[in-house]
Parts: C-alpha cells; structure tokens; sequence
C-alpha cells in the first residue's frame, strides 16, 4: 500500500516537473523569437531613417505654380489664414455639392435662424404655472419628497420636450448643486 502511494506521488512529481519544464522552453522559445523579431524591426526602422535622410529636400515651390492641388498659393505660405470671400467660396462649393448629390433638401426657403416655439396651449400654461409653484414649494421646505418629484413629472409630462420644462427642471438642479435641496434616496428622486 505504501509502494503504490509512493509511486502515485512520484508519477505526479514527474508530470509536474515535466509540465513544468516544457512550460518554460515554451516560453524561451517565445521571447527568443519576439526579440529576434524586435532586432528586425529595429533594423529595418534604421534603414528607412537613412533612405529618408539621403533624399534630396523638396523644391521650393515657384511663385507662379500651386504645388499642392486645390490649394490658392496664397494658402501655401505657413502664417496664411483663410480670407471671408475664401470661406464663402467653400460654404458655396459644399451647398453645392450636397444640393447635387440629394443630402440637403433644396427648399424654397432660405436657412436662417430657427422659428420661435409655438405658442403654450392653455393647457400646458396651466400645467408650466403648477410646477412651478411646486418647486417654489420643495424650494422653501428644502426637501424634495418622492410624491413632489411625482406631481411635478405629472406636469411636465404635458410640456413634453419644451423649453419651460427644461427651465423648471434646471431651477431644481440649482438647488441641488448649491446643497439648498435634500433629496429622497432612488434613481427615481428626480423629476
């Protein structure tokens, strides 16, 4: 009994030592081999360094002739700012394009500042005039509770994506960037 543990442990021992030799011829083997390969990028690295320096430096651009294709010579020199007929010219080349390729829509109108929001119904004034006098509410108690923070998201609902909804929302952020406000714990606290 006592032979066959023993030779139990020794198999063991030698499957151990034998993994574990292998295991690291492994990975001689593999660092040989990356700083074989690391000598000949190194190499070649130092060789395109020299092919770079032996080449001639470039001419100087004449003062008659663009070097580089679109570019106005006036553009070439390194200080060059783009002039505001240069800019136009580009806004126009790109309206343009974009008109002839069918991505902006060609319509009648001119762009121009975007119209002002419609007017409020009566309704959604009614429901702004509430949640506002229910933040002035949380504003004064300085504690905003999970039924507030309800109401309010009641109201707001009927503004959808308004900016009176945003203000009032902004007025309760305030308020808590400022420690002016406690609120209930959840990822639900605010409206």
């Amino acid at each position: 009994m006592f032979a066959s543990s023993l030779r139990g442990w020794i198999l063991g021992l030698a499957l151990a030592v034998g993994s574990g030799a292998g295991s690291y011829l492994a990975m001689r083997h593999g660092q040989e081999a990356q700083e074989k390969r690391f000598g000949q990028v190194a190499e070649e690295l130092q060789a395109l360094r020299k092919a770079v320096m032996a080449r001639p430096p470039a001419p100087a651009p004449s003062s008659g002739h663009a070097v580089a294709a679109g570019i106005s010579p006036a553009m070439q020199s390194e200080g060059a700012r783009l002039r505001p007929e240069d800019l136009d010219a580009i806004a126009a080349r790109m309206v343009a394009q974009l008109q002839q390729s069918g991505a902006l829509e060609s319509s009648g109108r001119a762009l121009g500042p975007p119209s002002p929001p419609a007017p409020l119904k009566p309704e959604q004034q009614q429901a702004l005039v509430r949640a506002n006098s229910l933040v002035d509410r949380v504003l004064s108690t300085g504690k905003l509770m999970m039924q507030d923070t309800q109401e309010i998201r009641r109201e707001l609902a009927l503004l959808k994506s308004r900016q009176e909804a945003e203000e009032v929302r902004r007025r309760i952020i305030i308020a808590l960037n400022k420690n002016q406000l406690d609120l209930p714990e959840g990822p639900e606290a605010l409206p």
